[in-house]
């Protein structure tokens, strides 16, 4: 299985506008549909930095892009990991795999082929500042990203 002609043009696309926006985000595994990974690091407004994975659908663009915090280990307030949280709608967190954090960030019904991965990494990128300031407070990141009305 390859990607198809329109598949790889947006993937290059995709890239183009990450390299603007997210210049740290590079394309790995680009070869084989359903391998293929966005990753690079995000550097928090307190100077935290996160290294995130996208993951690009094979179906690329019908299917939303799963995102993991692969490090550090992110924990909650309290010490505990939040993997062992599986999936939490208070911290739009949704089933781990690999032991790394999976963040909620389209449902599959709010998804359109026309939203970027800039776009995603936009979420993210918020999604790391409700956890600091989960963190900090206590708070649940929902606290500060209410979730999108249905």
């Amino acid at each position: 299985m390859a990607w198809t002609s329109q598949q790889s043009a947006r993937l290059r696309l995709e890239m183009e506008i990450l390299s603007r926006y997210f210049p740290s985000f590079v394309l790995k595994d680009s070869i084989i549909p359903g391998r293929a990974v966005v990753e690079g690091a995000m550097r928090s407004n307190a100077g935290h930095e996160y290294v995130v994975r996208l993951r690009v659908p094979a179906d690329l663009p019908n299917s939303v892009p799963i995102v993991e915090i692969v490090s550090p280990v992110l924990r909650d307030r309290f010490g505990h990991p939040l993997v062992d949280l599986g999936t939490s709608y208070p911290m739009h967190l949704l089933k781990p795999e690999n032991d790394v954090v999976r963040i909620c960030h389209y449902s599959a019904s709010h998804w359109s082929p026309n939203i970027t991965f800039s776009k995603v990494l936009l979420k993210v990128r918020a999604w790391i500042e409700a956890y600091e300031g989960h963190l900090d407070s206590g708070f649940s990141v929902d606290h500060y990203l209410p979730h999108m009305e249905a």
